[in-house]
């Protein structure tokens, strides 16, 4: 069912669930205003009419709260739907454009983003740019967040692009599997609750907003042809990985994504629908020695992670949702939500993460649908 419909159906049940809750209240609150009432008259028929004209406004208002509710719901859904029509057939002409003129303007990215790599100078361009496109994205999206918040939430398309890499041995520091579980779980989970549809970047992809979430399988995945050193196979997610960042670890991740995520380089320097890349690594410490599994930074283009014997399933989503806008929340708020950690929490107070069927909040899914790495087309 089409993630516009399916919102409008659930959206109908919580009217009905209100009304139905509304009505019982009116009822209990007639029976107790009857049982309450003095027993000598006029004084029992004066209260007598009084409880039943309080419970016909009780009943009355419930019943046009009821009908907004349910008229509003499906016109929402009504503009939801067509805007999704209207997307499925822009995109169709788009993707076919990009896919095939759009590889001039990649080439020509592709010589700016050497330029980015370079250590410091290149950085400080990227991260500025980058800082600014962040901004420029949340500011256009704010009459999506408002339509979002009123229900109004057509399809967006986040565009990822995963690479496995190589250790010094040559041997692949994660399987393909663990990639795909990973990928799936969070097309699965952004596709459900944020109605963003997250697709691999690559040419000739075509999109609708009337399919479930996609069905990733290999061809999502670049496995690396060259080994790597550790400066990105055992990357740091704290002040030394901020630091490793300007030098010589950001300028070798963001020739990774150049080299293997060609396609995508036009968007990353643009800054619209900049894919994602999820770079799998050996290894993530922080600062005091510890393992971080995944990390992410926000202002750059990549996230890493380890594979899953190390990490969870929910991994790669948790840190593209560091990329695009999402933080860390505490476990004593929701531990079952996509962004939940016990680091997040009072220290006198954590309680145990719930990898299960991660979820995003509301807030959660209009921060996402404001990132720069989700747009419409």
């Amino acid at each position: 069912m089409p993630a516009c419909i399916e919102w409008g159906v659930e959206r109908h049940q919580q009217c009905t669930a209100t009304a139905d809750q509304g009505y019982n209240e009116c009822t209990a609150t007639r029976d107790a205003g009857y049982s309450a009432c003095c027993t000598w008259w006029p004084c029992s028929w004066l209260c007598s009419a009084m409880v039943w004209i309080s419970n016909i406004v009780c009943v009355t208002w419930t019943w046009v709260s009821n009908v907004v509710c349910v008229a509003w719901t499906w016109i929402t859904t009504s503009v939801c739907v067509a805007w999704d029509v209207l997307t499925t057939i822009y995109n169709a002409v788009a993707v076919v454009i990009e896919s095939t003129l759009g590889w001039l303007f990649t080439l020509v990215a592709a010589l700016v983003e050497l330029v980015m790599a370079i250590p410091v100078l290149g950085t400080l361009i990227r991260w500025l740019w980058n800082g600014i496109t962040h901004v420029l994205a949340i500011i256009a999206s704010i009459p999506d967040v408002i339509a979002g918040a009123v229900g109004i939430r057509p399809e967006k398309l986040l565009r990822v692009c995963t690479i496995i890499q190589l250790d010094e041995t040559g041997t692949p520091v994660a399987p393909q599997s663990d990639a795909v579980d990973m990928l799936q779980l969070a097309c699965n989970v952004y596709k459900r609750d944020a109605n963003v549809r997250i697709i691999p970047s690559r040419p000739f992809k075509f999109t609708t907003g009337f399919a479930g979430p996609e069905t990733v399988d290999g061809s999502w995945v670049v496995t690396e042809t060259g080994n790597s050193t550790t400066l990105t196979l055992d990357p740091n997610c704290s002040g030394s990985g901020v630091g490793s960042e300007w030098l010589l670890g950001g300028s070798a991740f963001q020739l990774k994504m150049t080299a293997n995520c060609l396609f995508g380089a036009w968007r990353r320097v643009l800054g619209y629908g900049a894919p994602v890349a999820c770079i799998f690594v050996r290894n993530v410490t922080m600062d005091d020695g510890s393992n971080a599994v995944g990390c992410a930074f926000w202002i750059t283009d990549f996230a890493v992670i380890e594979r899953l014997s190390q990490a969870t399933p929910r991994t790669l989503a948790h840190e593209v949702g560091h990329a695009s806008n999402l933080w860390h929340i505490c476990v004593d708020e929701d531990n079952r939500n996509l962004m939940a950690t016990q680091s997040a929490c009072d220290p006198d107070s954590l309680t145990t993460v719930n990898f299960a069927a991660p979820r995003m909040n509301d807030l959660q899914v209009l921060a996402v649908r404001a990132s720069k790495h989700c747009t419409y087309f």
